[in-house]
């Protein structure tokens, strides 16, 4: 039987101050260590999807999601001191801390961080809502091999340099949970089952992450992100 599928998303403008889309929130995160010492932002955005089934023989019912709603929270200490953070439900029933980080800028293109982070690995995760890519659901290459939205505990330095248009990223942090009691990865899901989200994680051996993006032509973004290190076990 032959199928096919349409899938809407709906973006809800949200009540915002600085930030109403993923991307903008990610330059908030950046624009945050750049505010006067006492500012506050808050943004945020959110998803709706109605995914509709076609069948040749059959009619199939459709399905409706509230399917996140995003709410960050930003505020600068001072002219070194931010604090950076994303609360999300999903699914309506489902509530979770996407990042928490506490951000130090040693020096203008040089900061360290430290606390629940992004792994900065691919464009989704860093940017992973429509119209990043084409279509509701996410491709599944970042469902399951880079399982977005994929963020881990840990710590490391960041930062931007605007003369070579080039920014970079490198992080130690807590792996994949491999065994806590059972196995927890399998070829079905991928990666998705061994993410640990800052959630009573454990870490037994660090594991870490660097990426490298270049953003000097207009319209062009090129990176390069490695991921080491060995799976978590109770």
């Amino acid at each position: 039987m032959k199928k096919k599928l349409l899938s809407i998303g709906i973006g809800l403008l949200a009540i915002s101050f600085n930030a109403i889309s993923q991307e903008s929130i990610d330059s908030n995160q950046t624009s945050i260590s750049q505010e006067k010492e006492g500012k506050l932002t808050i943004g945020g955005y959110g998803q709706i999807d109605y995914n509709q089934p076609f069948n040749d023989t059959a009619k199939a019912n459709g399905t409706l999601d509230v399917h996140r709603l995003v709410i960050l929270l930003g505020y600068q200490f001072n002219d070194r001191v931010s604090f950076v953070t994303e609360i999300e439900t999903e699914h309506v029933v489902e509530l979770y801390v996407e990042q928490a980080f506490i951000n130090y800028k040693v020096i203008e293109p040089f900061s360290i961080r430290a606390g629940l982070m992004l792994i900065p690995m691919g464009i989704i995760n860093e940017y992973h809502e429509p119209p990043t890519f084409n279509g509701v659901e996410r491709p599944n290459l970042d469902n399951t091999i880079v399982p977005s939205t994929w963020r881990e505990i840990g710590a490391g330095f960041t930062g931007n340099i605007d003369k070579l248009s080039i920014k970079y990223q490198a992080y130690v942090v807590n792996g994949f949970m491999g065994y806590n009691g059972a196995g927890t990865l399998r070829g079905s899901d991928g990666f998705r089952k061994g993410r640990q989200k800052g959630a009573a994680s454990t870490i037994s051996s660090p594991n870490y992450s660097a990426k490298l993006d270049f953003y000097g032509i207009t319209g062009l973004k090129i990176g390069a992100a490695a991921y080491v290190g060995e799976t978590q076990s109770t």
